[in-house]
C-alpha cells in the first residue's frame, strides 16, 4: 500500500488492514459518543506523525493521514462534510489581517459542528488551530529565485505563480459554484520556502520522514517524504494536502 498522503508521514505498510491494526494495538485516542459517529480517534506518533479514524453509523472506518504541526493560528473553522473544513487564518492581533483561505483536512470533527457552506453561515472560532501540510506531490528547487525561473512559475498565458503561493483550487471552486461539497479535496497547489528541516523516525512504522518548519504565505509545518533531498533555503512546490486540528488529541 502506497498512499502519497500516508507515505508523507511514514506511514508505510503491506495493507490499511496492516496499519489500523498497529495503531489501535499501539493505542488511539478516541471519541464514541459523538452524535452520529461510531468512532473520531487518532493515533498520534511520537514522531509527529498521525492518523486519523472516523466511522459513521454503518458505514466503515475512514483513516487518513496528518501531522502535529507547531504552527498555530487564530481561525474561523467551517466543517462541510466528515472531514473537510474551509479554514481562515488569521494574525496573532484581533481581528486580523486574513492570512490565508483553504480547504483542509480535520482530524478532530468533533471539535466543529458541522455547517453548510454559505455567506454569512456560521463557523467555529479557534484560538490556536495546528496549521500544516503532508506532501504529495512536489519538486525542490534551489530557492525562490530558481523556481521564479523555472516553467512551472508561468503555467500559461500572463498566468505567474509566486515562490510562496497557497492556492486551494477547491476553496476557489466551491466559491464559483462550480463542484458539490462532496467533490471538494484538501489539495493546495503551493510553494514553501525551507527555514528548517529535521529527519524524524515514525516509531509505529520505523519509516523516516522529514518534518519541514517553512514560510509560504504563512509559516507552515510540513510532512515530506525522506527521499526527496532538502536544504535550508530551499523551495518546495506542488501539491500537498492541507491538515488542521484544534488540539483537542494533545
Amino acid at each position: 500500500m502506497q498512499s502519497p498522503q500516508l507515505h508523507a508521514v511514514g506511514f508505510d505498510v503491506d495493507t490499511m488492514d496492516t496499519l489500523v491494526k498497529s495503531a489501535f494495538d499501539a493505542g488511539v485516542r478516541g471519541i464514541d459518543t459523538a452524535p452520529g459517529f461510531d468512532l473520531v480517534g487518532t493515533y498520534t506518533d511520537p514522531s509527529g506523525a498521525r492518523l486519523s479514524f472516523v466511522k459513521r453509523e454503518g458505514k466503515g472506518v475512514s483513516t487518513t493521514g496528518a501531522l502535529v504541526a507547531e504552527t498555530t493560528y487564530r481561525a474561523q473553522v467551517v466543517r462541510f462534510t466528515d472531514l473537510l473544513a474551509r479554514v481562515a487564518v488569521y494574525g496573532p492581533e484581533a481581528p486580523g489581517p486574513l492570512l490565508a483561505q483553504f480547504v483542509a483536512l480535520v482530524d478532530d470533527p468533533v471539535a466543529y459542528p458541522q455547517h453548510e457552506l454559505r455567506a454569512g453561515g456560521q463557523y467555529s472560532t479557534v484560538d490556536a488551530l495546528r496549521v500544516g501540510a503532508l506532501a504529495i506531490e512536489v519538486s525542490v528547487y534551489e530557492d525562490a529565485a530558481a523556481f521564479e525561473a523555472s516553467p512551472e512559475a508561468t503555467p500559461g498565458g500572463d498566468l505567474r505563480i509566486a515562490a510562496d503561493a497557497l492556492i486551494s483550487p477547491s476553496l476557489i471552486a466551491l466559491q464559483a459554484a462550480a463542484i458539490p461539497a462532496s467533490e471538494a479535496s484538501p489539495a493546495l497547489l503551493m510553494g514553501v520556502e525551507v527555514l528548517g528541516v529535521e529527519t524524524r523516525r515514525n516509531r509505529l512504522t520505523g519509516v523516516d520522514f522529514q518534518y519541514v518548519h517553512g514560510r509560504s504565505a504563512m509559516p507552515i509545518s510540513c510532512a515530506v517524504p525522506a527521499k526527496v533531498s532538502v536544504a535550508v533555503g530551499n523551495v518546495i512546490h506542488g501539491t500537498w494536502y492541507a491538515t488542521c486540528s484544534s488540539g483537542i488529541w494533545d
